[in-house]
């Protein structure tokens, strides 16, 4: 390889020698030609002088000797002496004497026209001499010679080439000679770079190279500068790199790194002590799979170690189990990451052992869902497993008897033992699926699928059953409500309609209950009422009907009570069944709000509109009505659709229901002197007694119908009603008599003098639009008209 490169090296030079040569020659010529041109027209020019002075003595035989003597000289062609007429005179060939230059040699006449000085064509020198006229400057006649310089030029070429071919050889001698004395030394330096840098790389990091100022100098500075920055870098490194491994052994987690074969190349001291290792070396070179329980393996062969699958698991939190040294299995969270080195991947998993956590959570829904005393399920517990339960299931709720005199007479701890004895008893019936549960203090659930006679034999079986306590024995002695559970949300109500059966069964033993069946289908309406209910009250979905009230006296419209209708799915639902629904779900709040709104915004429709208006009553609880959140939600919507307060009535039912008779007073009277009429409804039913009249500041009473019918069935019941409506005089309180339906009932009250008058007789609740025209169609109606 060495001597292909000396050959290389010389024929490089070589063909470099020749092309200088080539040049070099070029440039010679060049110069060789301008100096025999110069020298041969200085002696051309020298012969033109003496041939002046023959010419000018006529002796025409001295110029033919110079023509043909000149001819003789060596490599000269053809010698011409030419008139100024380019006429030959002499020549050294004697038959072109006396003839045309042209005639004879056209290129030489050529060259003579053409005022040039001289002329090379294929090696022939052409020159010519002006012969001067004595004593002026004009030419009588011209020196023309003819030679060759191909012979000079050669000679020439060969002496340069000579001369060159030694120069050449001079230079390749010298030039090899210093190559290899400057090859010996730069192979010298090279050898001192690499054995500077193979001592570095193999650790004498405190290895240098000569910085001397020669050709090499700047690459030794650059390499020297390498070692100290690499130096530098591994100091930096190895630093990191304990920091790294101190931070990883105080990590709490474990930390593994591997490579993409799953071999473990470092662990921290926290993974030795997660899985039970004593070192790390117990760890090192091993594969992955060593902290993988057996039956994992596989899938984690299959899935994480698989390439394509890598990006599935990286940078996620995994709550897997894993395998300590002694095969235990327990619960982790894992986090893998993935970093690159130069030449593969390296996975680091960063492992946190869940096994305190787990028993924490364990030990919290423990808590929560079972009792503490009997270890069964509680109330929690046995509702959230109903809610993966097979539907229908039977259930029997037990009241366990005398555990208070138990507790009483021997204390709470042998109350204990026999919640517990009776638990044992409990779960040694046999029933298909059974679950069991304490639900309250001497209440215990049993469910299960099936029943008939197994059921009942099996139960049959605990009754009087002996429970050994201590040195004592007691007789398990209780009560069951057995019911049919179809679905787990209605199991607090079934629970708590058994619970009400068990109560009826107060003061018997071993007495068994069972719940109405009606009873599911009417908490099933119920929730389903109450479910659409709220959808009706946020969509507008509730309408009214208008009853009007009439004058006893003109029997004219006086006013008339709006009355709340609900249509679902095409059906009619009375007010009779959601009213109730609304008060047991808290619903009642916003049903009294959606009648606030709903009527003042009517009120204000028929003023905008230039319609008669009568007073309008509407239908409040007393519950509520009293509260100064809904005291203050009226005033807001009479403000917020400008009606005049006379226009509003509030009737009242359920004053059993009120609690402070003082603060209900004082907002009756606001709502009094604020011109919006309060009003008893249903008087002489319920709470709606005297009593009320008394307490309250009331200004209108109405009479219920039922108390009508039944006053008038007597003559003592009339006197009754007349002394209410008396009374009633006396206190200067309106009187309206509800329900209405016959002329007798009519007459009579007429004549009782009660004020107002309503019921079917006279009109039933009517629609908006026929209750607007029977407004308009009253001529005599004690009615307004209000424009905008």
């Amino acid at each position: 390889m060495r001597i292909k490169l000396w050959v290389f090296a010389l024929i490089g030079i070589a063909v470099s020698m020749l092309v200088v040569s080539i040049f070099f020659l070029t440039v010679v010529e060049k110069v060789a030609i301008k100096n025999i041109v110069e020298q041969e027209q200085a002696l051309l020019e020298h012969q033109a002088e003496l041939m002046a002075s023959n010419l000018s003595h006529g002796d025409i035989e001295q110029v033919k000797n110079w023509a043909t003597l000149t001819a003789e000289l060596q490599n000269v062609r053809s010698t011409y002496v030419v008139s100024r007429e380019k006429t030959v005179i002499a020549s050294n060939t004697i038959s072109h004497e006396g003839k045309e230059l042209l005639d004879v040699d056209s290129a030489a006449f050529i060259f003579l026209g053409s005022d040039k000085l001289y002329n090379i064509n294929d090696y022939v020198l052409y020159l010519a001499a002006p012969v001067l006229e004595k004593g002026t400057k004009n030419a009588s006649h011209y020196l023309v010679l003819e030679k060759y310089i191909y012979p000079a030029l050669h000679q020439f070429a060969v002496q340069v080439q000579y001369t060159t071919l030694i120069a050449t050889i001079i230079f390749l001698v010298f030039s090899t000679s210093y190559f290899v004395v400057m090859r010996n030394g730069y192979i010298f330096k090279l050898k001192q770079f690499c054995a500077a840098i193979t001592g570095f790389n193999d650790g004498k990091t405190a290895i240098r190279i000569s910085e001397d100022k020669d050709i090499f100098y700047r690459l030794a500075c650059t390499i020297n500068d390498s070692f100290a920055l690499n130096e530098h870098l591994g100091e930096m490194l190895d630093e990191k790199a304990t920091l790294a491994n101190l931070v990883s052994d105080l990590a709490p987690d474990a930390v593994i790194e591997t490579n993409e074969q799953g071999t473990i190349l470092k662990v921290n001291n926290s993974c030795l002590s997660l899985f039970g290792y004593e070192t790390k070396a117990e760890l090192i070179d091993q594969n992955i799979a060593i902290f993988i329980p057996p039956k994992y393996q596989k899938v984690h062969h299959d899935s994480f170690m698989k390439s394509h699958n890598l990006e599935s698991v990286l940078k996620t939190i995994r709550n897997v189990e894993a395998m300590r040294q002694d095969g235990k299995v327990f619960p982790v969270e894992i986090t893998i990451s993935r970093y690159h080195t130069l030449k593969n991947n390296h996975f680091v998993a960063f492992i946190r052992d869940r096994t305190q956590e787990f028993a924490d959570k364990e030990a919290i829904e423990h808590l929560a869902y079972f009792d503490q005393l009997t270890e069964l399920y509680n109330r929690n517990g046995i509702k959230a497993h109903l809610k993966s339960a097979y539907f229908p299931m039977q259930i029997s709720v037990i009241e366990l008897l005398y555990l208070r005199d138990i507790n009483d007479i021997h204390g709470q701890h042998i109350g204990d033992c026999y919640l517990q004895a009776f638990t044992t008893a409990l779960k040694e019936i046999a029933l298909d699926n059974m679950q069991l549960a304490r639900i309250g203090t001497s209440k215990f659930l049993v469910c299960h699928h099936g029943g008939g006679k197994e059921e009942i034999k099996q139960m049959r079986s605990l009754i009087n059953k002996e429970l050994a306590i201590q040195n004592m024995v007691l007789k398990a002695k209780f009560n069951r409500c057995i019911s049919t559970l179809d679905c787990a949300d209605s199991f607090d109500s079934i629970v708590e309609q058994s619970e009400l059966s068990l109560r009826g069964a107060s003061g018997e033993v071993n007495k068994v209950v069972r719940i109405d069946p009606e009873f599911h289908k009417n908490v099933k309406r119920e929730a389903t009422l109450k479910r659409e209910l709220i959808t009706a009250l946020e969509n507008d979905g509730l309408y009214f009907q208008y009853q009007p009230k009439f004058d006893a006296k003109t029997l004219k419209v006086k006013s008339a009570e709006a009355l709340i209708r609900w249509t679902l799915d095409g059906n009619f639902i009375s007010p009779a069944e959601f009213i109730p629904i609304s008060e047991k779900k808290g619903l009642m709040p916003l049903v009294d709000r959606y009648v606030i709104h709903s009527v003042c915004k009517q009120i204000r429709s028929w003023i905008n509109l230039g319609k008669p208006i009568v007073p309008i009553s509407i239908n409040l609880s007393a519950r509520h009505l009293f509260e100064q959140t809904t005291i203050a939600y009226i005033f807001q919507k009479v403000g917020e659709f400008d009606i005049p307060h006379n226009f509003l009535e509030i009737e009242v039912t359920e004053y059993g229901l009120i609690k402070d008779y003082k603060k209900t007073a004082i907002n009756m009277m606001r709502l009094e002197q604020a011109g919006i009429e309060v009003a008893i409804d249903d008087y002489g039913t319920g709470n709606a007694n005297l009593e009320t009249v008394l307490s309250l500041p009331i200004k209108h009473l109405k009479i219920d119908q039922s108390f009508i019918k039944l006053g008038m069935k007597t003559d003592k019941g009339k006197v009754v009603l007349e002394n209410i409506f008396s009374l009633a005089k006396s206190l200067k309180v309106k009187t309206t008599a509800e329900g209405v339906e016959n002329q007798e009932q009519l007459d009579y009250v007429k004549e009782a003098q009660c004020d107002d008058i309503q019921g079917f007789l006279l009109s039933k609740p009517l629609p908006l639009e026929v209750f607007e025209a029977l407004i308009c169609d009253s001529e005599k109606a004690n009615t307004t008209i209000l424009k905008r």
